[in-house]
């Protein structure tokens, strides 16, 4: 069982999209593993869902809107592993204008996964688990990138933008890893921390082939990024194939 592997006692973690699916096995993991769990969803009421939330505390968040992601930070007093694993769902009938508009926002960094993050940076940055506060990206935020360009440019992007903010929260002490399926061969391109760097961390692109169902590899991974054994690395995408 994936919480026997691990020991998040006393861990802040909030589970972005974690009411259902993939995003629900990682919530529920990580409380079996001692953490203190905060799940979000975009309803208002936790009894409208189907799947017990019993174990977590809840917020409703609306990534698409910039006033429900600032109260969903001022809900949050400290977080020491955040996991994205809310897909973009946008209504059916939203006005094309307010589709372009969420569209635009969210390819700057002002609507979205990338600007809860952002908001979130100081206080993960606060955090006294090993390795610094950790942000892990599912494979659900691919779809926020995908309102704005082609599923393969949005699978790259997750990589490029994974990168970036892993070399770039370094100094803050966050790590930013990310974990996606592929249903195609990549190549691995693997950095090791310099022997005798100290405070060196990993960063890089690679394919993890595994025998498990692939939600429980996802969840395996996630919660193994945000473990103590992986305090060095950043900027990491793990594809699972």
């Amino acid at each position: 069982m994936t919480s026997g592997w691990y020991d998040f006692t006393d861990y802040q973690v909030l589970v972005v999209g974690g009411t259902r699916g993939q995003g629900h096995a990682i919530a529920t993991a990580f409380a079996e593993s001692g953490a203190y769990v905060t799940v979000t969803g975009t309803m208002m009421l936790r009894p409208r869902y189907a799947d017990d939330l019993s174990a977590f505390e809840y917020e409703s968040v609306n990534l698409a809107r910039q006033d429900s992601i600032d109260h969903l930070v001022s809900a949050v007093q400290h977080v020491d592993v955040l996991v994205l694993a809310a897909g973009c769902n946008l209504p059916h009938d939203l006005p094309g204008s307010e589709r372009d508009f969420i569209t635009e926002a969210t390819r700057l960094g002002l609507l979205g996964p990338t600007f809860l993050t952002t908001r979130l940076r100081l206080k993960l940055s606060n955090s006294p688990a090993d390795g610094g506060g950790c942000v892990v990206n599912t494979d659900a935020v691919r779809s926020w990138f995908e309102l704005s360009s082609t599923p393969d440019e949005a699978r790259a992007e997750v990589v490029d933008s994974t990168r970036r903010a892993g070399e770039k929260w370094d100094g803050l002490g966050v790590r930013v890893n990310s974990v996606v399926r592929t249903p195609r061969a990549v190549v691995p391109r693997q950095y090791a921390p310099t022997p005798g760097a100290g405070t060196a961390r990993a960063a890089g692109d690679t394919l993890v082939r595994t025998r498990q169902s692939t939600s429980d590899a996802v969840t395996d991974a996630t919660l193994f990024l945000a473990s103590r054994g992986a305090s060095r690395i950043t900027g990491q995408t793990l594809h699972l194939a």
